[in-house]
């Protein structure tokens, strides 16, 4: 479907015609895989749903959020972000080494750098 949404695209650029013939060539040359291939990727969707499930993503949403959702995720982001500048203020070479510890909690974390899960990483084993 999506080659052939690209082939008959209306205004298709050079980019495009390169993706069709990059996408056809791909496709003569694919190898259904094998039975032990399609255990080892069920292990690894095993893995990525558990990550998926960790505390680091308590507020993920999926594609259709609702208001409630898309606040914590922006209230994440704005801690994250404030917490960031007060680590790096904290921590210049010259500052005094008795200052207090910061804490930065996991959801604000993973709203700045990703987490578990989120682009899809999961460990090869």
């Amino acid at each position: 479907a999506m080659r052939e949404r690209a082939a008959h695209h209306p205004h298709p650029t050079g980019g495009i015609r390169d993706a069709i013939v990059v996408f056809d060539e791909w496709l003569s040359n694919y190898e259904e895989p094998s039975e032990e291939e399609k255990k080892e990727q069920r292990e690894e969707w095993k893995v990525f749903r558990k990550l998926c499930q960790s505390d680091a993503n308590q507020n993920s949403c999926g594609k259709n959020p609702s208001k409630g959702e898309l606040d914590r995720a922006r209230s994440d982001i704005l801690d994250g972000q404030r917490l960031l500048f007060e680590l790096l203020r904290t921590c210049r070479p010259n500052r005094d080494s008795t200052s207090t510890p910061i804490t930065f909690p996991l959801t604000s974390f993973v709203a700045l750098f990703g987490g578990p899960g989120l682009h899809g990483y999961v460990p090869n084993t």
